[in-house]
């Protein structure tokens, strides 16, 4: 599986809760930059499922770059996570 690096600061750490028959998943955010065509950059928030989140708990704000797996379940969604998550 080819894996992709985001770069960007980590705005939170969250533990999404059970439902239904899905167990509890726990989750980082970090906020990126996409560059533009025309030489701008698209801020970008990325939310990201991890195996452990305690790993992350209390380094909000500060710059990460975490390798992630990528695949997108339908039009215009497009999912992150960490192998092994």
């Amino acid at each position: 599986m080819s894996m992709v690096t985001l770069n960007g600061v980590l705005v939170n750490v969250f533990t999404q809760p059970k439902k239904g028959d899905r167990d509890e998943k726990d989750k980082i955010q970090i906020l990126g930059e996409l560059p533009l065509e025309g030489g701008g950059v698209r801020k970008d928030l990325a939310t990201i499922t991890v195996p452990d989140a305690r790993a992350y708990q209390g380094r909000e704000g500060e710059h990460v770059s975490v390798s992630v797996g990528v695949f997108a379940p339908s039009k215009g969604t497009v999912i992150f996570f960490v192998n092994g998550s």
